[in-house]
């Protein structure tokens, strides 16, 4: 199976890893283009977070009936205001990176991928094994160990409307992450530094700490981060990170409105870690060994975006 990239003679090309892109062109590589895209984006999401809010008030106020209002710690799987307020606000980093990375980097379409874009074919190819084992996995856990506060949801729209908010927004949630935690950190990191474990290990901290697990989870968030972000750097982009972290949400989204205590972040069980760690590199490795022998690459070698050397005047 071979996944299409731009391509060129190899005599006449530069190769340039997912981290370094921004060294294509003298003008996005300059020094400030760190603090400018971080800055457009922090600033774009602060603005979309007021907008949606403003909105979020009229529509409870003219529309909304007391029984759709949000929960106080909007950890209720059965609220469709929860699943929308929790899902919607990280899916709004999408637009803020990609035009943070647009407009303050400078760089068009390069947080996707090395090819300047999404790689659909990559990503559905990946999603058609990786999707449904996470799927069946979490699912057997689910049955042989369910939690103690096991229970139906009524079948009214209100539960209707949670599933399709989680189907349409659980994707976006996950990808969300991908662009802020991984893309936004490794390009813009690799204005400034020659190696990418500087892209792929600083966001860590922020990542976990964003989630309010004990040190059981937060473990387990940091090794998944880690591979996260090596999966970016390796495939030269995110989409895979984006199967793997949709394909590991999604699932457990959908089980969440059997259980109201599902949303709720604190302990851990040590047990998770022995299925979660496990399945998380398994899978890093495999598609990590997928996209080695797509491409002909050593395992610690990267995709990388080939363009014709008078384009490419700085290279790392």
């Amino acid at each position: 199976m071979t996944i299409d990239l731009l391509s060129a003679e190899q005599s006449t090309v530069h190769t340039t890893a997912y981290h370094r892109l921004s060294h294509l062109d003298a003008g996005t590589s300059r020094w400030w283009r760190l603090l400018s895209t971080v800055g457009v984006a922090v600033g774009l999401y602060i603005a979309m977070l007021v907008v949606v809010f403003i909105f979020a008030v009229l529509a409870m106020l003219l529309i909304g009936p007391a029984s759709w209002a949000p929960s106080e710690m909007l950890t209720d799987p059965r609220n469709p205001a929860d699943m929308l307020i929790g899902l919607g606000l990280i899916a709004l980093t999408i637009p803020a990176s990609v035009l943070g990375a647009r407009w303050g980097g400078g760089t068009r379409g390069a947080i996707h991928s090395v090819a300047g874009r999404v790689r659909w074919r990559m990503l559905l190819h990946a999603a058609l094994i990786v999707l449904p084992l996470y799927a069946v996995v979490h699912t057997l856990a689910f049955v042989i160990s369910p939690p103690e506060d096991f229970s139906w949801p009524s079948a009214d729209f209100r539960t209707a409307a949670v599933f399709v908010i989680i189907l349409l927004l659980g994707p976006l949630q996950c990808a969300g992450e991908e662009y802020a935690f991984r893309g936004l950190p490794q390009q813009t990191l690799g204005t400034w530094l020659r190696s990418p474990v500087w892209g792929i290990v600083l966001p860590i901290p922020l990542f976990v700490l964003g989630h309010g697990y004990d040190w059981v989870g937060q473990v387990d968030m940091a090794v998944f981060a880690i591979c996260m972000g090596f999966l970016v750097w390796k495939s030269g982009g995110l989409e895979l990170a984006i199967v793997v972290h949709t394909a590991n949400n999604l699932t457990l989204f959908l089980l969440a409105p059997f259980s109201r205590s599902s949303l709720e972040q604190g302990t851990v069980s040590p047990l998770v870690l022995m299925m979660s760690i496990p399945l998380t590199l398994g899978m890093t490795a495999g598609l990590t060994l997928w996209i080695s022998r797509a491409h002909g690459l050593r395992w610690l070698e990267p995709v990388r975006r080939q363009v014709p050397e008078a384009h490419s005047p700085q290279l790392g």
